[in-house]
């Protein structure tokens, strides 16, 4: 089951000062599902890598809003 996470915004890494980036989230549940979406979500066009990452992911290689989300997860207890 996919549901809704929520849309966070944040200064686009590497471009000009007031280029945003707007990212919405989607929360996978159960395991079970995330497992099955492994399987059909591929990386194309301007993504280049996709990427599981809980609470001990080096923060350093984020974005600033990649850091919003996992700090926003925490917060919420779905990570640790």
């Amino acid at each position: 089951n996919v549901e809704p996470y929520g849309t966070f915004q944040a200064q686009a890494f590497g471009k000009p000062d007031g280029t945003m980036v707007r990212m919405t989230c989607f929360r996978v549940v159960p395991r079970e599902a995330e497992i099955e979406l492994e399987s059909l979500v591929q990386p194309s066009e301007e993504v280049e890598e996709l990427a599981w990452i809980d609470s001990t992911f080096d923060m350093e290689k984020l974005t600033v809003t990649g850091i919003m989300i996992v700090e926003d997860l925490k917060e919420k207890g779905l990570i640790d």
